[in-house]
């Protein structure tokens, strides 16, 4: 079954040339249900739990030849300008790869209401990100999501992965954008970019917080962290080097692909972070200041 052609996109507005062609959400998923791993069933009953969701619009984009989807917020800047961009329109071949960790690794209990937060166009990347680190973790390993118990009062740790090797490991995700909405209020009238100067230290808001003191080589604590402006090496692993060694033992810098820049206190630690999420060392997410 096909579904009608969704309304007026803001890409159809903004940036025509850029549509190749048109389609459903619905439709889109539809047709890469094999792919994933999901029957039309299964994912009929997913997109039933995501209606604002699975009627968003698609367009073939035209310069990577990629089908994305429209549902997100432009960022909007301290002066009160709105800044369109790719939060907005998101690959389908993303969409589906979170969809199937997700029904591999939720509960039924769990799916319904992490759909329901996958519709809300504000945090959609946020909820899209949480489940990147998982996404190529060999299902024999077992997994819980939003765990409570391992940090200060009741707050919720994103992951909890293991046994593996007779190690757990806890692992909070945190997307950033503040850091881009403030180089973006920088942004002179030229639209050439100032040297970024962000501060490392909002990557690492609120994480001491989720963690107890623990020993590494039982229970090994750390974050995972996408962003949207890469970051100066020297000085993020600085800032990480200055939290709690006790609670926070490594970082992850790292998307839906398979490349990170991954740090731990112990650099054997950082071999066995990638080996268990499948990642590859990456120089994407950093640069050196000169």
């Amino acid at each position: 079954m096909d579904y009608d052609l969704p309304m007026k996109m803001i890409i159809e507005q903004v940036l025509p040339k850029a549509i190749g062609a048109k389609d459903t959400l619905t439709n889109r998923l539809l047709s890469e249900a094999a792919a994933i791993g999901i029957s039309e069933q299964e994912l009929t009953a997913l997109l039933a739990m995501a209606p604002t969701l699975s009627n968003a619009g698609c367009f073939l984009d035209v310069v990577t030849g990629l089908w994305r989807y429209e549902f997100g917020l432009p960022y909007t800047l301290d002066n009160g300008q709105a800044v369109l961009g790719t939060q907005m329109w998101v690959e389908v071949v993303y969409l589906c790869a979170v969809l199937a960790c997700a029904r591999r690794r939720l509960t039924a209990e769990q799916l319904v209401p992490y759909m329901r937060r996958l519709c809300d166009p504000a945090k959609h990347q946020d909820v899209l990100a949480e489940m990147s680190p998982m996404m190529r973790v060999d299902p024999s390993v077992p997994s819980d999501f939003e765990v409570v118990g391992h940090g200060t009062g009741n707050r919720a740790i994103d992951w909890c992965v293991g046994p593996h090797l007779d190690r757990l490991v806890l692992l909070d995700v945190k997307r950033r954008s503040a850091d881009f909405r403030q180089a973006m209020d920088k942004l002179p009238d030229t639209g050439i970019a100032p040297a970024p100067d962000h501060d490392p230290a909002l990557m690492f808001r609120s994480v001491e917080s989720k963690f107890l003191v623990k020993d590494p080589m039982v229970c090994l604590q750390g974050v995972w962290i996408t962003t949207d402006l890469k970051q100066d090496r020297i000085a993020i692993e600085n800032k990480f080097m200055a939290l709690d060694a006790g609670k926070v033992h490594f970082f992850i810098l790292g998307d839906r692909k398979p490349d990170a820049h991954v740090v731990s206190r112990l650099p054997d630690d950082a071999e066995y972070i990638r080996a268990l999420f499948k990642l590859v060392p990456s120089s994407r997410f950093t640069f050196e200041r000169t």
